[in-house]
């Protein structure tokens, strides 16, 4: 189990890497998303973007990696509050600013389920992570399920992106939906979310991989296609660590 949670702490850093480097070399572009208000938009842009690239670096190489992702959270809950929020007041309010708040969101969510995972590993677990680590269990889960209902309701903004030449589109994006809302509701009853967060996790990160793989080795690349895929890497990671998550007689139950 060690093993499986450190390949989930390694491949939830790497999109830290490229969020932080697109930070530098797209500088102009990201400095158009700080709030107005703050003075030397450059200067944030490159703090935020060393900062990225920082934490992906330790969970890679497994150095204060609790801190590193409580801190990845902390980071995404501001850039929730200064930026996401003014996108959602007013009536110009878009669905596909929604769908991203709440992406974030479960990011964030996600890295605060990691924190308190590799806190507990490491022996140096914290009473405050752990509450802030099982809380965002049910936050994490509530988001999979409205994540679920999308694949219903709005098939214009998906967070589990089915490829087009696959057959049976549609009914894999309405099956991606039903897996999405089970495992989400799994938490809240408390019953068999590790394996079906486990499979939930492998089918999404199966999509991910026949989506984005055909894309860049046919020389299909773009920054906005990164960023989407590092995107989706970091929710499948979250879907993962809320399986390894488990509670312990949960885990018990399912064995």
């Amino acid at each position: 189990m060690n093993k499986f949670i450190r390949i989930v702490q390694i491949v939830f850093g790497v999109p830290w890497l490229v969020f932080g480097a697109q930070h530098f070399v797209y500088a102009g572009f990201v400095a158009n998303l700080v709030p107005a208000f703050l003075p030397a938009r450059p200067f944030w842009v490159y703090l935020t973007g060393a900062a990225m690239i920082a934490a992906g670096a330790s969970l890679i190489v497994n150095r204060k990696a609790a801190l590193a992702a409580a801190l990845l959270g902390l980071m995404l809950l501001v850039f929730f509050v200064l930026i996401q929020v003014p996108k959602l007041v007013g009536v110009d309010a878009l669905a596909i600013n929604w769908t991203r708040v709440l992406q974030d969101f479960a990011i964030a969510s996600a890295s605060f389920m990691l924190a308190a995972l590799l806190s507990k590993r490491e022996q140096s677990e914290q009473p405050f992570l752990g509450t802030i680590g099982n809380l965002s269990r049910y936050v994490f889960a509530a988001l999979l399920i409205a994540f679920g209902a999308s694949q219903f309701l709005n098939l214009d903004f998906l967070t589990a992106k089915v490829p087009e030449y696959l057959p049976l589109r549609i009914f894999l994006v309405y099956l991606t939906g039903a897996m999405m809302i089970v495992t989400g509701a799994s938490v809240f009853i408390g019953k068999k979310t590790k394996p079906l967060a486990t499979a939930l996790g492998t089918f999404l990160l199966t999509l991910n991989l026949l989506r984005y793989l055909p894309l860049f080795l046919t020389g299909a690349y773009n920054a906005l296609l990164l960023t989407g895929a590092m995107l989706d890497l970091t929710i499948v990671c979250g879907v993962f660590v809320l399986a390894l998550s488990s509670p312990e007689r949960e885990i018990d139950q399912a064995a």
